[in-house]
């Protein structure tokens, strides 16, 4: 039980970063007012739930989540970068931040 339900907070993790994604892409083209923090939002929480499920599945395989034979040791990998490149989470936060203050 313990299993599902780890497997079933990583997929829960997986769809809210995609769906975030997905309204920051809509904003985009519509060029709303407050696609700045919803780019900051759907960049900081997409990495972030990234490294959480990879960290997640490294764990429910054991050893195997390091060994270079299984794609899954990449994938953590990609998902640290992922929260340094294109500004830093902590960035993106500064930004989210400034836009709440602004109203």
């Amino acid at each position: 039980q313990g299993i599902q339900f780890m497997l079933a907070d990583m997929g829960m993790k997986l769809e809210a970063a995609r769906q975030l994604t997905y309204a920051a892409a809509g904003k985009s083209e519509r060029g709303d007012a407050d696609l700045t923090y919803f780019g900051a939002a759907a960049k900081c929480f997409a990495s972030d739930a990234a490294m959480q499920i990879t960290t997640d599945a490294v764990q429910l395989l054991g050893g195997y989540g390091y060994t270079k034979d299984f794609p899954l040791e990449r994938m953590m990998r990609d998902a640290k970068i992922t929260q340094i490149y294109e500004g830093t989470n902590q960035v993106q936060r500064i930004v989210m931040a400034r836009q709440l203050l602004q109203g």
